[in-house]
């Protein structure tokens, strides 16, 4: 988790960009899941000439508007997703939820090689606190759990048969075959396919959720060029 992102480099509006079942998403949101402030300047100081473009043609205008569309539909996912697991109760425990923050504060020091009392400093410049920054991380924490625990209720009737496994083992030979050219007995790679076979079926069991949810969401978009 770069400090980049999840300090975020402006304190934006708090206008909405879109509303999910009535629920808000921010313009401040949607610019530190973007990052477009950091990514600009960057490109600005390393290919000025290309930033200038992006800012000032219309093809650079749209291509900004198409990122930030896509990555609003991402946070429009992500919000249907706790709204989801909200209704289902999908609550983490304390002692889980903080075991979690914590881990997520260690890396986020080691990664940017920071001690804690540094980090307080580059928040206090931007007028926030080490408190305020961690109710930030509690708040991410606890809805990726709650996301995770939805996604296992999703997917829990996914299973794979026998059948399925022997004509998957039938059907990729080449898949099963050792250094000598021997096709390896359906045994040995059996905890594999299914394995394979079930990740395949539960990633499907999610997607056509999300589809399904996103299709029945009474979604509001105010972003430029949104619908």
């Amino acid at each position: 988790m770069p400090i980049a992102v999840v300090l975020g480099l402006s304190a934006l509006g708090q206008e909405p960009v879109a509303l999910v079942n009535g629920q808000e998403i921010s313009r401040q949101e949607l610019e530190q899941a973007t990052g477009l402030t950091s990514l600009i300047y960057t490109i600005y100081q390393q290919f000025p000439r290309f930033a200038q473009t992006l800012l000032t043609t219309e093809e650079g205008s749209a291509l900004i508007r198409r990122y930030q569309r896509d990555v609003l539909e991402q946070l429009i996912l992500r919000e249907l997703e706790v709204q989801e697991a909200e209704a289902r109760g999908l609550e983490p425990d304390a002692a889980t939820l903080e075991a979690k923050v914590q881990e997520t504060m260690d890396q986020i020091l080691m990664q940017n090689d920071l001690t804690e009392e540094e980090l307080s400093d580059i928040l206090a410049q931007q007028g926030r606190t080490l408190e305020g920054f961690r109710e930030e991380v509690t708040v991410q924490v606890r809805e990726q759990l709650m996301i995770q625990a939805l996604q296992e209720a999703v997917t829990a009737p996914a299973s794979v048969s026998e059948e399925e496994i022997e004509a998957y083992y039938q059907e990729h030979p080449d898949r099963f075959t050792d250094e000598a050219g021997e096709i390896r007995p359906l045994a040995e790679v059996h905890d594999d396919i299914e394995a394979l076979l079930l990740d395949q079926k539960r990633g499907e069991l999610w997607r056509s959720w999300l589809e399904e949810t996103r299709a029945a969401a009474d979604v509001q978009i105010m972003l430029e060029g949104g619908s």
